[in-house]
């Protein structure tokens, strides 16, 4: 009887031994399996941070080449929130698949920064209407008019520098506003799409 005591009593310790080194195991496990998922964590995080950075250079860069030579154009581009439902729905009314949306003001405006087809910011009144919507571009995508213009009349040592095609609602034509660069001095012109100087403004 005593020997089946104990054996019965070494079988338990044993059994209980090794449920102990089991379950210390699966501590382990679960404490290596939370330091993968840390480490995916932070991984994403650390992707997430890049895209947003990579966003924000794109973003400013945009910003820049958009509102450069406008008066008062140093304080666009400031995030907002809230936008009037007027906005809001026509903004959607006209650019139903605009994606990544950015939502900004300037001198009182509206603008919603968003890509289409390329990425354009369009600029709407408290009331809903839409003023223009302008879109930096190359100059594989100005009109050879314009470019003949711009060409023709030209001093020696100057450049361009950045484009804005500018579409205003109900206007029959497209503005151009070319940056030119003269001697390190800056001058921007507007053309319409047959190459003729136009006035606008903001």
């Amino acid at each position: 009887m005593k020997k089946l005591f104990f054996i019965l009593t070494a079988i338990v310790l044993s059994v209980s031994v090794i449920a102990q080194g089991n379950s210390g195991n699966k501590g382990k496990d679960k404490q290596k399996d939370k330091g993968n998922v840390s480490q995916n964590d932070n991984a994403g995080n650390s992707k997430d941070k890049d895209k947003e950075k990579e966003d924000k250079v794109k973003n400013d860069e945009h910003d820049r080449k958009v509102w450069d030579g406008v008066d008062g154009g140093s304080g666009c581009g400031k995030v907002s929130k809230n936008q009037p439902a007027k906005v809001r729905s026509a903004f959607q009314r006209d650019y139903p698949n605009a994606i990544n949306v950015r939502w900004t003001k300037c001198r009182g405006d509206w603008t919603a920064t968003f890509n289409g087809l390329f990425r354009s910011t369009a600029i709407y009144h408290a009331n809903g209407n839409r003023k223009d919507t302008r879109t930096p571009i190359n100059q594989d995508n100005i009109p050879r008019r314009v470019l003949d213009e711009i060409f023709k009349k030209r001093p020696a040592g100057s450049k361009i520098d950045d484009v804005i095609k500018i579409e205003v609602p109900n206007a029959v034509k497209d503005i151009f506003r070319i940056k030119n660069m003269i001697d390190d001095k800056t001058e921007f012109i507007h053309l319409d799409a047959e190459g003729l100087r136009v006035a606008y403004d903001y």
